[in-house]
């Protein structure tokens, strides 16, 4: 090295390499001097840093605009009263994110439990949304919405309500359909979902504040009327897929001209028939005309969009529990590709103990035990996780059916975690279930680095208690046999509760 430079003194610099630093960005202001900050320091404060990036210097880098601004949310938090008169001072002409972060600050110092006190009262809140909405170009549509979003149940005036109106159908944002292209990395922007991206635009999110307070009081349905008639026809996807939410909330008022505004909303383009809130409309809607959405039901079944086939096949399913017109769409999805079948099992699962169509979920769940696909076999699995809230007969129904399926390895996996924590008295399904999954997981159960090690502690719980617990003689020969099969394979765990059984 000592020769190389003295040949090239002219690169000397570029061959010396400085150490990578990295530190935290923190306000300009240092913590403690800010909490001794009166109202005009405040002020003094916005007014020198509007525009300034941090700068990186010896020592701690110095944080400008942006970092002053997530310092004056924090300290909104601690004292919400008095930084929403500070607001009522601020000029219009300071930055956006100053009026953002009082906003922000406010809505997390509401608490999440109705019981505890407010941090100020409804006046207030009301008076800081009317002046950061009076600014120019009105910028902060999206803290506004999430503010109102964070108080549910506040007698909001009708001009706070109209505010929202005008973020939902008036500001620009969204202008493109941004999840639909490409972010740098070769996927697209929120993963080509367009309900995440309506969701973090101004429009979007106003359309969901605009459902959450229609949920709340549905008198102000009418006030909203020409507000929903407009985002039906928004021209983003991604505020459509928020505007579905709203189209719920109408449900509870005029299902009729919910339902005909929603054939309006989804007719544009099949990816909103995939996205959260249509799904939520099919459901509420179907339980209230299903003829009326039968055709749109349909269409999703055929869809190429795989959320949407998913999402219909469920729902149908669900509705055909209790409303008889849907049941001849959910006879097809009971054999229909891989997706449908799983979006059902997935419902029967899940239905298993309930007190009006548990029986019906049983006997439906029964053929997908035995699913060609490993996957819809796992996923009828999940019916045991409510293995305790069954009767004796029933629980014995469902475990032969079970057991006769020969299930795999993933599917096993889930009986024999439920059957750790819910006892279940029925010992000769339950040495035939472990004599099955012993043999499953021979090749993994002394092997800490596979998935099948974790299975096997399990069962060495499993059997060691039924041995413990059973005076039948057959029973306890079953559990020896097991215990000698698995200490053979090494099975983790099983020395442990064999020591603890002579205890």
């Amino acid at each position: 090295m000592d020769e190389l430079r003295r040949k090239f003194p002219e690169r000397r610099r570029l061959m010396t390499k400085e150490p990578a630093e990295a530190d935290v960005v923190g306000p300009p202001i240092p913590g403690n001097a800010m909490c001794k900050m009166t109202d005009e320091n405040w002020l003094q404060a916005m007014r020198k840093y509007a525009g300034i990036q941090f700068t990186a210097k010896p020592g701690p880098f110095s944080g400008g605009e942006w970092e002053l601004a997530l310092a004056l949310q924090a300290q909104t938090r601690v004292d919400p009263g008095r930084f929403i008169a500070l607001a009522g001072r601020m000029a219009d002409s300071l930055p956006v994110s100053y009026f953002g972060g009082i906003l922000r600050g406010i809505a997390e110092s509401i608490p999440a439990h109705e019981a505890e006190s407010l941090p100020v009262t409804a006046e207030q809140a009301v008076g800081l949304i009317r002046r950061v909405h009076s600014l120019p170009q009105r910028p902060c549509g999206r803290d506004i919405t999430w503010l109102i979003g964070k108080w549910p149940g506040s007698p909001w005036p009708d001009d706070v309500v109209e505010a929202v109106s005008w973020y939902a159908t008036e500001h620009p944002d969204p202008e493109t359909e941004i999840w639909r292209q490409d972010a740098g990395n070769g996927t697209a922007h929120y993963s080509g979902d367009p309900y995440a991206a309506g969701l973090n635009s101004v429009r979007g999110s106003a359309a969901l504040c605009l459902a959450a307070l229609v949920f709340e009081e549905p008198a102000r349905f009418e006030l909203l009327r020409a507000t929903v008639e407009r985002l039906v026809c928004d021209p983003s996807i991604a505020v459509r897929s928020c505007v579905a939410e709203l189209l719920v909330a109408s449900l509870n008022v005029d299902v009729p001209v919910a339902i005909a505004w929603f054939k309006a909303l989804i007719a544009i383009d099949d990816a909103l028939l995939g996205t959260p809130h249509v799904e939520r409309f099919i459901q509420y809607a179907g339980y209230r005309d299903y003829p009326a959405i039968a055709e749109i039901v349909q269409r999703m079944l055929k869809s190429a969009n795989s959320s949407a086939v998913e999402a219909a096949a469920r729902q149908v399913s669900l509705l055909a529990l209790d409303v008889a017109e849907a049941e001849p769409d959910a006879v097809p999805v009971r054999t229909g590709d891989e997706v449908m079948r799983k979006a059902a099992a997935n419902v029967y699962a899940v239905n298993v103990a309930h007190p009006t169509v548990g029986e019906r979920c049983r006997t439906l769940l029964m053929p997908f035990f035995a699913d060609p696909s490993k996957d819809v076999r796992d996923e009828a699995a999940e019916a045991f996780r409510h293995l305790a809230e069954l009767s004796t007969d029933q629980q014995e129904l469902l475990l032969s059916g079970f057991l006769e399926s020969i299930p795999g390895p993933e599917a096993m996996e889930t009986v024999v975690r439920v059957m750790e924590e819910s006892p279940v008295q029925l010992p000769d399904l339950v040495c035939d279930l472990l004599e099955r999954a012993v043999s499953l997981y021979r090749e993994e159960g002394g092997d800490i680095s596979k998935r099948g090690a974790a299975v096997a502690f399990e069962l060495s719980k499993i059997v060691v208690r039924l041995y413990a617990q059973t005076e039948d003689p057959r029973i306890k020969t079953c559990c020896l046999g097991l215990i000698d099969d698995m200490e053979k394979y090494n099975f983790l765990g099983l020395a442990d509760e064999l020591v603890r059984l002579d205890r």
